[in-house]
């Protein structure tokens, strides 16, 4: 049971009051709406009929993963675990029917490309609650996985947003099952450019080093196509690759947001207003440190949200 409680300027407490939502088609369409939580992943269609089940949504992600979102309005038990297995069969036993969603759509994201020939694919599962058992039993399938809780709360007027994503514990002298793919340097190189790759990581480090010694409270986690630093479920900034030898950095900023940060940016920025985002593409005469007032606005931008 979650208790969630606002402090003022005058130190006074305030209790938020959970708002449950009263239908699954509710839920959906507000998650929907508040497509703020699912930046890097590009919607296709809903509501696609595979035959036996109908996935709440599918999408492409910028790992160019297929992504399926299933929204559940109840707790999650492991029954959900043989349907998760279906969609993942599905998807890779018909990427020609996610190919044609993708074509159909019209203004397709440029710095996406598919490899249909070799697709991962990656589930989202969202509900007010999932129960421990769904966790300790998806170690037994070989799928990419994630499960978030969501709960919505009213303070005031002002609603609040509780995203909880279930991280799996590693269990000791135990070998792990699911054999996820490790993002490092041996990775890159296999589909980058070997020296773009060694500056990339050097980069990525270089902003580690930054957020550790102004104390944010970010995780820095790779992925196929990024490196991002994210506050709980979302980046806040991070490091993207555009193409095989070039990369760039990118802050999830609205357009208020990315005025006001391209006015310290003492290189030039552009924004995507697909993604929500202001991207600085990477050169050798670059240096982090001089955009370090950029990552200390969005920083703060996101933790006064």
């Amino acid at each position: 049971m979650y208790n969630l409680y606002l402090k003022n300027r005058k130190g006074k407490l305030i209790a938020a009051k959970e708002k449950p939502f009263q239908t699954e088609e509710e839920f959906e369409k507000y998650l929907l709406n508040t497509k703020e939580l699912f930046l890097d992943i590009f919607f296709l269609k809903r509501q696609v009929n595979t035959g036996k089940d109908i996935p709440d949504v599918i999408g492409i992600d910028r790992d160019n993963n297929i992504v399926i979102i299933e929204n559940k309005n109840t707790i999650v038990s492991e029954e959900i675990l043989p349907q998760i297995l279906r969609y993942a069969i599905w998807a890779r036993t018909n990427p020609d029917s996610i190919k044609a969603l993708w074509l159909e759509v019209k203004d397709r994201p440029e710095d996406i490309e598919v490899e249909w020939d070799n697709v991962d694919i990656r589930i989202i599962v969202l509900a007010p609650a999932i129960k421990l058992s769904v966790q300790r039993l998806l170690k037994t399938i070989n799928e990419n996985v994630e499960l978030i809780e969501v709960k919505r709360f009213l303070i005031g007027n002002e609603e609040v947003i509780l995203l909880n994503k279930l991280e799996e514990e590693p269990e000791k002298n135990t070998r792990t099952v699911r054999g996820m793919e490790v993002y490092d340097k041996v990775f890159y190189k296999k589909y980058k450019n070997n020296k773009s790759v060694d500056v990339f990581f050097r980069v990525v480090d270089e902003v580690d080093n930054l957020v550790k010694k102004k104390g944010w409270n970010l995780e820095r986690k790779v992925n196929k196509n990024y490196a991002g630093f994210k506050m709980g479920f979302p980046n806040v900034f991070g490091i993207h690759w555009i193409g095989s030898k070039s990369f760039g950095f990118f802050f999830k900023v609205n357009i208020p947001l990315y005025k006001k940060i391209k006015k310290l940016s003492p290189y030039d920025m552009e924004y995507d207003e697909r993604w929500k985002q202001a991207t600085v593409r990477y050169n050798t005469n670059i240096d982090v440190k001089k955009l370090s007032k950029v990552f200390e606005v969005v920083y703060n931008a996101f933790v006064e949200k």
